[in-house]
Parts: structure tokens; sequence; C-alpha cells
């Protein structure tokens, strides 16, 4: 999530450029550079955004898919339920056991799939449908 800041001395520029960042990563934005290729011929599809995972051909239209992958920018959270061994006491000794609950922080979260969905005609993209928590850009 981002917040912009009111500072007196960021200059216009600074803040344009925070603000940039912050929309950047939006379904919305995602949209908006998919929508270049609408009206554009095929081959610049492809050129713009590679060789599709699947293409389908059904009543003069073609469908050409892209699955992308992105990597989830927070860090995996895994609840725990722990049990312990230990030794207690003054002076003397004991055993003890315990249990708990906890939180572990590990690596990267899983990966968010998108997946692009676009339809052409006659050698040009009509449109594109989109589907997936990683259809951002």
């Amino acid at each position: 999530m981002c917040i912009m800041l009111r500072i007196r001395s960021m200059s216009r520029l600074a803040a344009l450029a925070l603000l940039g960042a912050c929309a950047s990563r939006t379904p919305e934005a995602f949209d908006q550079r998919m929508t270049t290729f609408v009206g554009r011929p095929e081959t610049e599809l492809v050129a713009g955004l590679g060789v599709p995972s699947r293409t389908y051909e059904a009543d003069g239209r073609r469908l050409l898919q892209w699955d992308f992958l992105q990597q989830n920018p927070g860090p995996a959270i895994y609840p725990s339920i722990g049990l312990g061994f230990g030794s207690f006491g003054w002076g003397g000794s004991g055993v003890g056991v315990g249990t708990g609950l906890g939180v572990g922080l590990g690596g990267a979260s899983p990966p968010r799939g998108c997946s692009v969905v676009f339809e052409v005609r006659e050698g040009l993209v009509q449109g594109f449908n989109r589907n997936g928590p990683g259809c951002v850009a």
C-alpha cells in the first residue's frame, strides 16, 4: 500500500515519481499496458509479449493466451504449534515440557499467477481478458 505524504521540500517531479511508483502496481495499470495492443497487428502483440502459452482458433477468431507469474513482494507467514523440552529449577534439576503457538516468517511468498487471453480477428487484436491476482503492472 502506498501512502503519499505531503512534504514542503519535496519537488513536484519527485512527488509525481512517487505517485507513479505507487500507481504502477495495480490491475488498472496492467490493463492500461495491455490496452496498447488492442487494434494492433498480432505480430506486434507477439513481439511485445513473446510466444503465447496457448492458442485456440474457432469461428474466424484466434485466441492467444499468456500465463505470467509475479513474485509476491511480502514474506511468507506460516502459523505454527510447537512442543518444547527443557530444564528448569533453582539449585536442582528438573525436566519441563511446554507447548506454544507462534508465527514463522519464511522466504518469499508463493508467486501470484496471471492469465491473459487476447482475441484476434483478421490479424488485428480486438480485446483481452485477464484473470488472477498477479495481473498487476
